[in-house]
């Protein structure tokens, strides 16, 4: 753009000088032109440039580590016009590795619908933030340059390569299931179902098994007093250990999610030691889970989550399955 108005002055001094060593009124008409160029330039293009708008689209927001990806920058234009160049910084930041890089570019041409794409890499695992710094819009003779309505960002979760351990052997506790209290019941918790009884809730009743039977049918909740499994790692390591650990991590979670236990997965904030603690007990709440962990930075060094002492909640006694991602398997830990 620098360019473009230095040369511009050039035409202009030359036009003025011009005029001023000839009396004629081909330079008069020479100068005049060249003065009135930019404003007229800036009024044509302005509709197209006013009118322009942007998006990031990414084609999901979930792919495995390795899989190809790609954004794209739509541009898109509701005069439909074309925007004669658009120049703009880009920001890809991965804030599960910390990794940043960033790039500009230059559109010319720029039609009134139109999509540049770019690949992304994924060797790891990540939460990959696209975001667009700057972008400008110029005119048709690349003299003015207005600053254009930003996109919103856009996030792709790299996920792991689930590793599936196989059957799960867990400790099943020494009681069955008892009846819990009136008013204690969560909707989603284990329960049975048995004819109306005066004084039940109307909460409490099946509508469903009500309308088949053609009689009142109530939810009898019951608690499930097995060993509630906690799995937990240490969320910093080199990359290739971390991709492993996740690999793991994903694989029991969804094993136990085949054998119907809902599970927790901790750890602590490798920094500041914050705990984090996620109850699963569905893939949706598995996916929420990730994305946390992803959201977290992993660095080489951290604090330990074998060094704190795990809280037991209400209920049932917690059994902790440590998950690490070295090769070697240790007693205890996967």
């Amino acid at each position: 753009m620098w360019r473009r108005r230095i040369l511009y002055l050039i035409v202009l001094l030359l036009a003025l000088l011009g005029q001023i060593l000839d009396v004629g009124y081909l330079f008069h008409f020479i100068f005049y032109a060249a003065l009135s160029m930019p404003v007229l330039g800036l009024l044509i293009s302005l509709p197209a440039m006013l009118g322009c708008r942007a998006e990031l689209v990414s084609p999901s927001a979930r792919i495995t580590r390795g899989s190809e990806a790609s954004w794209s920058l739509r541009l898109t234009n509701r005069f439909h016009l074309p925007v004669a160049r658009a120049s703009y910084r880009m920001r890809v930041g991965n804030r599960f590795t910390g990794e940043v890089h960033r790039a500009r570019s230059v559109l010319r041409g720029v039609a009134p619908e139109e999509d540049r794409s770019w690949k992304l890499e994924t060797d790891h695992c990540g939460l990959v933030e696209c975001r667009v710094e700057r972008l400008w819009l110029c005119d048709c003779l690349g003299l003015f340059a207005l600053p254009a309505r930003l996109p919103k960002p856009s996030t792709l979760v790299v996920a792991p390569l689930p590793e599936h351990p196989g059957p799960i052997e867990l400790p099943e506790g020494a009681g069955a299931a008892i009846p819990l209290p009136k008013g204690k019941m969560a909707f989603g918790e284990t329960y049975e179902l048995r004819p109306y009884r005066e004084g039940d809730s109307l909460r409490m009743i099946h509508w469903k098994m009500t309308a088949k039977r053609d009689e009142l049918v109530t939810r009898e909740p019951w608690e499930d007093t097995r060993p509630l499994p906690v799995l937990t790692f240490n969320h910093f390591g080199p990359l290739a250990q971390m991709d492993r650990l996740l690999d793991r991590l994903e694989g029991y979670s969804l094993a136990l999610l085949e054998q119907e236990r809902v599970h927790e997965v901790r750890w602590v904030h490798p920094e500041t030691g914050a705990p984090r603690v996620y109850r699963v007990a569905g893939e949706r709440d598995w996916e929420a889970c990730l994305t946390a962990i992803l959201s977290d930075p992993a660095p080489l060094r951290g604090r330990s989550i074998l060094s704190e002492t795990l809280v037991q909640g209400p209920g049932a006694p917690i059994y902790q399955i440590h998950i690490h991602g070295k090769e070697e398997q240790d007693n205890g830990t996967a």
